[in-house]
């Protein structure tokens, strides 16, 4: 099977707590990509799509996120041969775009859009960032300057990579396809003006986590998805700071914060039993079964990321496909961010059909939630698919992977007062 497309969100390379940052786990990421695309060979694919939270740069140190990086993108090259690479930037690797920016177009334009194709920074193997904006970034994911990867990429001549934010657009057998991370319609994000107000007259942010979180943060004030950008990038950027070359007791502070309020620890996931490869036909939805949630059952209501899509951002995405003369009659959306994963379809007030698909994540937040590992796919033919990886045998050596990722995650949340996570649990996010 040949590959158009493949999208990955949510590794957060780095931290501990990622099925991704053992070596175990990415050696079984890469033998489940061969059995399942090209029968044990190396699989051929066009674009993979890192679709944000990538390397955790808020919870791990720079030196932490380069190693599992590094490591990560040479198990993907050895699983498949790479044409091209899209980077769409999360919530907490945010930071890097707002540095390219500031590099590429100076501090004043930090928060700033990319067209739906984004920027091409690498070109057949070669470097065309200008002001060598992409440096940092180019050394998170591929060791540049001197890394093996970026050798390969040099000595081989044939890859392109490409950033692009908030969101990129391609298209496949006139279908098109958009990818964001999710970070503009986050629970926190687009929490009501007057809560955010009186977390910073509380001086939560200082209590919790000792940050300063920019608190002027109004979606509802946005009229497009480049004033959406501008609007919530200070915001992000002061919520998930990066923790530089100290993974600090800060970060765990800001860990146990956003891991209580986004309710992780009361979540549960049945570990599934083998890895599965879901798919979407070309014609008639053929919906995956069980094991996959759905985003938008039909008796019942819609996941709330999508609520918050569906208002915060999907109008200004609309006019942005519109703008940019890519039709929406045959249009599907990935998304990342919730770590919940799920599949559904969405019809739009034109009466466009939108098929949505959440790309999930790959962080244990105690044994028994096992992540929703999952990896969308588009071959040749344009159908889609959504791969759900199991790591129910996983081991290092006589200890079952899931339950070694959960025991700094538990650790954090057992430390943490029980009134305090209780007065977490009655915020409204």
């Amino acid at each position: 099977m040949r590959l158009k497309i493949l999208a990955i969100s949510d590794t957060h390379l780095g931290e501990d707590t990622s099925l991704l940052s053992f070596p175990h786990g990415r050696q079984h990421l890469w033998k489940t990509l061969r059995e399942q695309f090209s029968a044990g060979e190396k699989v051929e694919l066009e674009e993979v799509i890192l679709l944000g939270d990538i390397p955790d740069r808020t919870l791990s140190s720079t030196s932490q996120i380069i190693t599992h990086t590094n490591a990560f993108i040479q198990m993907l090259g050895s699983a498949a041969s790479i044409k091209k690479g899209v980077y769409v930037p999360g919530n907490h690797d945010h930071t890097l775009w707002t540095k390219y920016c500031e590099l590429r177009y100076g501090k004043e334009n930090a928060a700033c859009i990319t067209g739906p194709s984004g920027e091409l920074v690498v070109k057949r193997g070669k470097r065309c960032d200008k002001n060598d904006s992409a440096a940092e970034l180019l050394s998170i994911l591929f060791g540049y300057p001197a890394g093996s990867s970026w050798r390969r990429i040099q000595e081989e001549k044939r890859f392109d990579f490409v950033i692009a934010n908030p969101l990129y657009v391609t298209q496949i057998n006139e279908r098109t396809y958009s990818f964001a991370h999710g970070t503009h319609f986050r629970k926190d994000v687009t929490l009501p003006k007057w809560f955010r107000k009186l977390c910073d007259y509380l001086q939560l942010d200082k209590i919790l986590g000792n940050i300063d979180v920019e608190s002027d943060c109004n979606v509802n004030e946005a009229d497009s998805l480049e004033k959406l950008e501008k609007i919530v990038a200070p915001f992000v950027d002061s919520l998930w700071p990066s923790s530089r070359n100290n993974p600090t007791p800060q970060s765990d502070k800001l860990w146990y914060l956003l891991t209580t309020l986004s309710s992780k620890f009361s979540k549960k996931r049945p570990i599934p039993p083998e890895t599965r490869l879901f798919s979407w036909g070309l014609d008639l939805p053929q919906p995956p079964s069980a094991p996959i949630r759905q985003l938008t059952p039909r008796d019942g209501p819609i996941d709330n990321s999508i609520e918050r899509w569906k208002i915060h951002f999907l109008p200004h995405m609309v006019r942005y496909l519109k703008e940019s003369s890519l039709p929406l009659d045959k249009t599907t959306f990935v998304y990342g961010d919730t770590h919940d994963g799920g599949w559904g379809e969405f019809t739009l007030a034109s009466g466009d059909r939108i098929r949505i698909y959440n790309c999930g994540g790959w962080v244990v937040h105690h044994e028994e939630n096992h992540p929703a590992c999952h990896l969308f796919a588009v071959d040749e033919s344009g159908k889609e698919y959504l791969l759900n990886v199991s790591f129910k045998d996983v081991r290092v050596e006589e200890e079952l992977l899931l339950k070694l990722a959960s025991y700094d995650a538990e650790n954090r949340y057992s430390n943490t007062s029980r009134i305090l996570r209780l007065f977490l649990n009655l915020l409204p996010i």
